[in-house]
Formats: C-alpha cells, sequence, structure tokens
C-alpha cells in the first residue's frame, strides 16, 4: 500500500514532528504549512489570498522548488453541497490520484466534537487568514458530511486520524470500513517502521 501523510493546520498536528515524517511516504502540505515546514512533496492551495500570496513571490520564504497544487476552482467545492471546499480536502484527493492507497490524516481538527477546538487553526489571523476564512462550526458539520461521503467513494482507501487520546469526535466512518483512527502517542512510536499496528475502527 503506498503511504500518504496529509498535514492539515489544526492545532493538533503541532504534536507531531513532521521532519520525522520524511522519507515514510509522500507529504501533502495545506496552505500555509511552507512558513514552518519545507520538506513536503505538494503544496495544496485553494485559498485565493495565498495563491496570491505565493503568486507574488511568497514574501514569506515559500521555496520555489515545492510542487505547488492549485487545484481548479470545480475542484474546490464540495460535490455534496456545492459549498468551499477545504485545503485538506483537496490534498487528499490528489494523494489518491497519485496513487497513494494509505492515508494519515493530521490536523483535521474539524472531525472533533469540541466547537472551539474543531475551528481553530494554527495560523489564524496571520497573513491569508483573516475572519472571512474562518470556518464556523456549521462549517466543520457539513465538511464531516463531506468526509463521509468521499471515503464511501474511495472505498479502496484506507483513512486514518491521527487524533489526540480521549478526544470526542463527530460520526465519522460509521458506515464504511475504511476510515481508522490512531492515537498521536502511538501515531508518534509507531510511524515508520510499524506506523499501523495500533489503528483501531473509528465508530465514536
Amino acid at each position: 500500500m503506498s503511504t500518504a501523510f496529509i498535514i492539515g493546520n489544526g492545532p493538533t498536528r503541532l504534536d507531531v514532528n513532521l521532519h520525522d515524517l520524511v522519507g515514510k511516504g509522500k507529504i501533502y502540505g495545506c496552505n500555509a504549512l511552507y512558513r514552518d515546514f519545507d520538506k513536503f512533496d505538494y503544496l495544496v492551495v485553494i485559498d485565493e489570498q495565498f495563491k496570491k500570496l505565493i503568486e507574488m513571490g511568497g514574501k514569506e520564504g515559500f521555496v520555489e522548488n515545492t510542487k505547488l497544487i492549485l487545484p481548479p476552482d470545480e475542484e474546490c467545492v464540495e460535490e455534496t453541497t456545492g459549498r468551499r471546499s477545504n485545503a485538506g480536502m483537496n490534498a487528499m484527493r490528489e494523494a489518491i490520484r497519485h496513487g497513494a492507497t494509505k492515508l494519515f490524516c493530521l490536523g483535521f481538527d474539524f472531525v472533533l466534537v469540541d466547537e472551539e477546538k474543531n475551528t481553530d487553526n494554527i495560523y489564524k489571523g496571520s497573513d491569508g487568514y483573516g475572519e472571512e476564512t474562518h470556518a464556523t462550526y456549521e462549517d466543520s458539520k457539513h465538511r464531516v458530511n463531506y468526509l463521509n461521503w468521499f471515503m464511501k467513494n474511495n472505498p479502496d482507501v484506507r483513512f486514518t486520524f491521527v487524533i489526540p487520546e480521549q478526544t470526542q469526535l463527530f460520526n465519522i466512518g460509521l458506515d464504511v470500513d475504511n476510515c481508522f483512527g490512531m492515537s498521536m502517542n502511538n501515531f508518534n512510536k509507531h510511524y515508520g517502521e510499524q506506523v499501523v499496528v495500533e489503528e483501531t475502527k473509528e465508530a465514536s
């Protein structure tokens, strides 16, 4: 199975040293990840403000040899609702398009029930992350519904969400067999040689 790490920008992913993932699968970053980490294989950008920042020459030190992916507008909406999608979901799509069959998703905090946490973002308030881009709790609910639809429509792909211990989640993956959860501690312990050892079926 071909492995990919999908790096969202929810604060929970700060508990993982992303440099430890280099060489253990393709790394797909989202939007402003390049400010803190430049060892990813692809950077997926769907937010207009970020496209402009990068087109202007990357005033924040964007690495030119990074493989930048700017999905077409028609892929930046949720097929089920027509609502604006998010870079994490687009990064999943790109990884699958490139042949990945095992996705480890970090920083996908919109799956958390906690209202404060599930709308938070590491880069909130910085360039490209103004109030107009800030997701709401309702946005998170729609994203979860779209995520369930997306997983159901990609049955040959194994989706594993890396989450903090004792965290309550929205109902993701209840009617599919390809959605799993892994605790942050187990991921940090096992990614690489035995990264799937502690995966459990996600049902809460």
